[in-house]
């Protein structure tokens, strides 16, 4: 990579997360400066951390695409750096929206410092990229696939979350309100675990409706796949507590314990689990 090329890389990655800081002023309501240094909001913070990768997530693979002309990769950089920013701020304010009829008002438990809803919110927003970018690759140029797999990835998104609350014995939503870090730790791996499989399954060339959602379907039943895992290799052999499909130790040690370090043990055994998925199939 010559120098040239250096530079327009990282001129280009300041424009948009200068775009990105903006947009995410938008989602958040108010100043991002009053929030971080007046209010010392920490859940802010974590939830503009979040944010942030994500924004570089969907940036790298536009920034590492072919190039043409100066002015050519200019305009595909802003309509691409700038579409997937929004199509990402768009994607979390959805699954918001879905989060907030369920109990949890991420926004506003963000606003009163709860960071249990700060982790949960930047693990939305690192999902949301992992989809776009998934979306925006071998889309030909052609912007209705790239939409609609946006939009399939979205919805497959919310729906895995919401089965995956379901079998928890304990109510994500009131926990997660009630500041329970444990509770919002684990949340969060399972929200970017299923954010990086379905963005999985919604990448590569696009070849026509029914054999790309063939294999979309496909890649969704592994998501399931996670469960088991949550199950038997963290609450069995990490934890060495017994077999049970619900209402096991890792729920208690979750919701009655406030147990953070069983719940990271959860969230890194969802994102490993997710990482060989999409490395190895």
């Amino acid at each position: 990579m010559d120098a040239a090329t250096i530079g327009f890389v990282v001129l280009a990655v300041i424009v948009l997360l200068i775009v990105a800081r903006l947009v995410f002023r938008l989602t958040l309501g108010h100043s991002v400066t009053d929030a971080l240094i007046n209010r010392d909001n920490k859940a802010a913070a974590v939830s503009l951390c979040g944010f942030m990768l994500g924004v570089i997530n969907v940036v790298i693979p536009i920034l590492s695409g072919p190039s043409h002309s100066f002015w050519g990769d200019v305009k595909g950089v802003l309509a691409y750096g700038v579409g997937g920013i929004v199509a990402m701020a768009v994607a979390s304010f959805i699954f918001e929206q879905y989060s907030k009829a369920t109990g949890v008002p991420l926004r506003e438990q963000i606003a009163e410092g709860n960071v249990a809803a700060g982790i949960v919110d930047g693990a939305v927003h690192i999902a949301s990229s992992q989809i776009v970018a998934g979306a925006l690759t071998g889309d030909g140029g052609s912007i209705v696939p790239t939409v609609v797999f946006w939009l399939a990835g979205v919805a497959a998104l919310i729906v895995l979350t919401h089965i995956f609350r379901m079998l928890t014995a304990y109510n994500d939503s009131h926990l997660i309100q009630d500041g329970n870090l444990a509770a919002g730790l684990g949340c969060a791996g399972l929200i970017v675990s299923i954010g990086m499989m379905v963005g999985y399954a919604v990448s590569g060339s696009f070849t026509g409706y029914a054999d790309s959602f063939r294999s979309f379907g496909l890649m969704l039943l592994v998501v399931l796949v996670l469960y088991p895992v949550r199950q038997i290799i963290v609450q069995m052999l990490l934890l060495g507590a017994g077999f049970s499909f619900r209402n096991g130790r890792l729920d208690q040690e979750i919701a009655n314990d406030r147990n953070v370090g069983a719940a990271l043990l959860e969230a890194v055994g969802y994102l490993a689990t997710a990482l060989v998925v999409t490395k190895l199939f």
